[in-house]
């Protein structure tokens, strides 16, 4: 059974499921994984988001004032209601150690219905 003990359904587009546009996924990098855990629980549990994912490695390469760059980093994946993307944009920006952070808000095009409306309804618009 999956943790989150539901047995995976297909979805049919059920009425009640809101449109694909008013779910987005916020993307951004963090030099730990330690900070993307801070940062994305506190995304959660200020109703910024209604899920967070993090993963613990990656290899970045960029140009960072003018030389080549290789860092690990970790990724920070936010699921929210579109209507607070920019609320938790801010957030992340003036919680982040990085001078320019990267954060790009992502539209969803689709998914489950129920995954949806459950990702919508954990995220506060006020």
């Amino acid at each position: 059974m999956p943790a989150n003990d539901k047995p995976p359904t297909r979805d049919i587009g059920e009425r009640n499921a809101p449109p694909v546009a008013d779910v987005v996924m916020i993307y951004a990098t963090f030099p730990d994984r330690q900070a993307a855990l801070a940062l994305g629980r506190d995304l959660v549990e200020q109703g910024l988001a209604g899920c967070v994912n993090v993963l613990p490695s990656m290899t970045s390469i960029y140009v960072w004032k003018g030389e080549t760059e290789t860092a690990e980093e970790a990724v920070l994946i936010a699921k929210l209601a579109r209507a607070g993307a920019d609320r938790a944009v801010a957030h992340i920006v003036a919680n982040h150690p990085y001078e320019t952070p990267a954060v790009l808000v992502v539209p969803v095009v689709g998914g489950s219905s129920d995954y949806l409306n459950w990702v919508a309804d954990g995220t506060r618009h006020a």
